[in-house]
């Protein structure tokens, strides 16, 4: 990265910037050791990011989780776990970080996540999912919590991606088609796909509309323990491309703001959420949804 621009100059300009060194590591290792100790060998289903379905844990021969678990910073029942997360998404340092980058005094905690094993996540842009609005201002982090092995199958970007608009020209686009076009743009353009080597403590923030995923793992033998935190400033509302979510109520941790939207798990969140996944590829029902959602949140 250019010494001759600021965090702010370089994430505007390529969508992305990485804080090296940025988490300490007895942190991550206090979380990691709850980790172990309370969640690999927990029973109860997790809400998953990568299948959007509450879930057991499946463990590799290798002993890694092969589920992503998403919303992992306020669990009812691992509340150490939890905690551990929280103190590093909304610590000073970090905070402080999230100012460099975007000018922005402060910012709202909006989702989390954990990886254990790759899940390959597809390429795709966040703002589909959650972003600011107007668009353009929620970004995320990637916190390695490990030196992360080239087989383990990185985490890349695609710099300056940010202007790539590949779903505006066909109204009601379904999620599927999007994925695909999404796939299709980072198959022609692979001199593009960055994916730095990223250290225990190392943070990469990126923009929400910065084109992004994961490589295929080459060795399951090795993992690619990480966090994830999107983060959203202050000043702006929640939503996404679709709509604006006015009506979320927030909480506060360590002086930071903070979003929760998936549950733990109960037998209601499970038919609930799985309504949400079994339309998730009409936008035009969950527009409707999401209308009567706000309704009755009046």
């Amino acid at each position: 990265m250019s010494s001759d621009m600021t965090p702010r100059q370089y994430y505007e300009s390529n969508g992305y910037y990485i804080c090296r060194k940025l988490i300490p590591a007895d942190w991550i290792d206090k979380l990691v050791g709850h980790y172990k100790t309370d969640i690999v060998p927990a029973k109860n289903p997790f809400y998953r990011q990568n299948s959007s379905q509450y879930e057991a844990n499946r463990l590799t021969k290798h002993g890694y989780v092969t589920q992503s678990f998403l919303d992992i910073h306020e669990y009812k029942k691992y509340p150490d776990f939890s905690l551990s997360a929280m103190k590093i998404y909304t610590s000073d340092i970090v905070r402080a970080a999230l100012k460099d980058v975007t000018g922005f005094d402060s910012c709202n905690l909006m989702q989390t996540m954990l990886f254990d094993a790759n899940t390959e996540t597809w390429p795709h842009q966040d703002w589909w999912y959650l972003d600011s609005v107007p668009n353009g201002h929620l970004l995320a982090g990637w916190f390695a919590l490990e030196d992360i092995d080239e087989r383990a199958g990185r985490f890349f970007v695609l710099p300056k991606s940010q202007t790539v608009d590949l779903h505006s020209d066909t109204p009601n686009l379904p999620h599927t088609e999007w994925i695909a076009r999404m796939r299709a743009y980072v198959a022609k353009h692979p001199d593009q796909v960055h994916a730095p080597a990223l250290e225990k403590g190392d943070v990469l923030f990126w923009n929400s509309r910065v084109v992004h995923g994961s490589l295929a793992t080459k060795d399951a033998s090795f993992s690619r323990r990480s966090l994830t935190a999107h983060y959203m400033p202050s000043e702006f509302t929640f939503g996404n491309i679709f709509s604006e979510r006015k009506w979320i109520q927030y909480k506060t941790y360590n002086g930071m703001k903070y979003y929760r939207n998936q549950p733990d798990y109960s037998l209601f969140n499970r038919l609930k959420y799985g309504i949400k996944t079994s339309v998730y590829d009409s936008p035009r029902v969950i527009r409707g949804l999401r209308k009567i959602q706000k309704a009755l949140a009046r």
